[in-house]
């Protein structure tokens, strides 16, 4: 059975309420069974926060999305929420009562609640008790703060004229209409986040675009959105670069894109979705102006450019420098490999994926240098000239007897060049013939160290600073090094090391024109610095 509808002016269907910090929906509004007076039905957006599906005694109230996502509270317990206006209000300076609109002791109870300082530091500006000059806000975070909506006409754009960035992340907004009415308001807005809200999209939303007209840059995080709702979004969005959707349910990457204003985007952010298939990543490789892609944290298992032959390079992405890839599932090295056919990549994040587990940290990083040409930083680390130089040379060596043995097998040989595919480009740059061949397995070592420099006795200096150093970096240019770490006023300092595994005696680096390799100093070594 399914009740009729209680009609009720102040408790509309589809309003979203907080109660004891959880957030849900209200999907019904009226009596449940004997028991007198009103309730309302919600559904949590949590869904163990519930006791039911909506149905309740054998009656069904409203249908929640989850098993346990339903329950009933009283109307006196849920709190629906305040203007935009007024969130920034109590948010960013002590208002009286006829600017906020609200009672004093209504104001006071929500200062409370959402922990709202009577002095607040916005970027380099403050504003404190006595200030009503909001105007000159340009940035405003109003995250989690019960705003439910944008307030009277033109109040937001009287109040912050001049606002570039809005965080209205986390609220109880519950359609893109009031967003694009607070937006609207808003002239000079560049950035905008509206993470963590429910937000249903729906078809013809792109009569909202001239609310968006400026924004250049949008997070939608944790949203519950597909591609497709993510497409719908983008017809609002005429001047987009950077879009951010992390941690929403994205699997498949629907075509064509060439429509939308996606073909405009410079950065990307897909972390912690649900892609599995590097097919669907190549779908995004015809936006032209893409620089910046994010893939951390879902689940891709292999990389594969579609080329005719395994050296060329791939039309796809041909904007891309930076590319984040950690904590997938890649488990072999030929997809590393495949990287290199991409024209521009200079940037990679590859932590954590199951092909570098049976590697320690430097030699698996190596691997990576060697494999891809134009990479210049890796896991944030920038790569230098001599570093390269010994990754490259030392994969030649390893990899060398297999080179060798497919000499006279061009079938061999071409599978070879499939999962090494710049090896014969190493070949002509480095040649082979003074190269010791050994069927041996051979180790690739690291020319980074990583050590700690302390400061023994210097008050401002309690604990060490961790630098990667070039073990062929000369001692005089270690010495520039801690004189920039701690700020050695011109003076010169003397440096000597203590070695991690052996004895704790000091030895002096007292030779400038030496290298750190002269000395025998390993990676987990300390280097003292006196003046």
């Amino acid at each position: 059975m399914i009740l009729s509808m209680v009609e009720d002016k102040k408790y509309e269907i589809g309003s979203r309420i907080e109660c004891d910090r959880y957030q849900g929906t209200v999907k019904y509004v009226g009596s449940v069974g004997d028991t007198k007076g009103q309730w309302l039905g919600i559904d949590w957006d949590d869904p163990t926060r519930g006791k039911h599906n909506g149905t309740y005694e054998g009656i069904e109230y409203f249908k929640a999305r989850h098993p346990t996502s339903g329950s009933f509270i009283r109307p006196g317990k849920a709190k629906f929420g305040i203007s935009c206006p007024q969130a920034i209000k109590i948010r960013y300076g002590l208002i009286n009562d006829e600017l906020a609109g609200i009672d004093r002791d209504t104001l006071t109870s929500l200062q409370k609640e959402i922990n709202a300082p009577f002095l607040e530091v916005v970027g380099f500006s403050k504003v404190n008790r006595k200030q009503s000059k909001f105007d000159q806000l340009k940035i405003i975070w109003l995250r989690d703060q019960y705003v439910s909506n944008a307030g009277d006409p033109c109040e937001l754009e009287e109040l912050c004229p001049n606002l570039e960035e809005l965080d209205i992340s986390r609220n109880l907004i519950n359609s893109w209409q009031i967003v694009a009415d607070i937006c609207c308001q808003l002239h000079s807005l560049i950035r905008l986040n509206v993470s963590e809200n429910y937000l249903p999209t729906e078809e013809n939303m792109e009569s909202l675009s001239h609310s968006f007209s400026t924004v250049k840059h949008l997070t939608m995080a944790r949203m519950n959105y597909n591609w497709f709702d993510i497409q719908r979004c983008m017809c609002m969005f005429p001047s987009l670069q950077e879009l951010s959707v992390s941690f929403n349910i994205i699997n498949i990457i629907q075509k064509p894109l060439e429509t939308d204003n996606l073909m405009k985007l410079c950065k990307l952010t897909l972390e912690g979705n649900l892609i599995s298939s590097w097919d669907e990543v190549l779908k995004l490789g015809s936006l032209p102006c893409l620089e910046y892609l994010n893939l951390n944290l879902n689940k891709i298992d292999t990389v594969r450019f579609p080329t005719v032959e395994p050296t060329a390079k791939t039309s796809a992405f041909p904007a891309l420098r930076q590319l984040h890839l950690s904590q997938n599932n890649i488990s072999e090295w030929q997809s590393v490999s495949e990287l290199e056919k991409l024209n521009n990549l200079e940037d990679l994040k590859f932590r954590e994926n199951p092909v570098l587990k049976d590697e320690n940290v430097e030699t698996a990083r190596q691997l990576i240098i060697a494999r891809i040409s134009k990479l210049r930083s890796l896991n944030g680390t920038e790569i230098l000239h001599d570093e390269r130089r010994g990754a490259e040379y030392d994969y030649l060596k390893l990899y060398l007897p297999k080179w060798t043995e497919t000499e006279n097998d061009p079938q061999k040989r071409n599978e070879f060049i499939m999962e090494h595919p710049r090896y014969p480009a190493l070949v002509a740059k480095y040649g082979i013939s003074d190269i010791p061949s050994s069927k041996a397995k051979v180790e690739m070592v690291s020319n980074v160290i990583t050590v700690e420099f302390v400061c023994p006795n210097h008050p401002d200096q309690p604990r060490g600073i961790k630098r990667k150093l070039l073990k062929d970096m000369e001692v005089q240019k270690v010495i520039g090094l801690a004189q920039r770490l701690f700020r050695t006023g011109g003076k010169i300092p003397a440096l000597s090391f203590i070695q991690q595994n052996l004895s704790k005696d000091e030895i002096p680096l007292d030779k400038p024109l030496q290298e750190l390799s002269y000395y025998s100093i390993q990676d987990g070594d300390q280097v003292l610095v006196r003046w």
